[in-house]
């Protein structure tokens, strides 16, 4: 894991907690929620990036 993939993951993890649009019914509903959200973002972040890193290599 890359510290960036991490930083911008928890970063869209917040700004999708402030957007409102779904309200948890109680807290660990909540933490879930946004764990889930979490390691979803990790793991499309860490594929893009390894998807550039094979593109940059392919034109090289």
């Amino acid at each position: 894991m890359h510290y960036t993939t991490i930083k911008d993951a928890a970063i869209c993890t917040a700004l999708a907690a402030l957007t409102g649009w779904w309200q948890p019914r109680d807290a660990p509903q909540a933490v879930m929620c946004y764990i889930v959200i979490f390691i979803l973002l990790v793991v499309a972040f860490e594929t893009a990036r390894d998807c550039r890193r094979r593109r940059m290599k392919n034109n090289e």
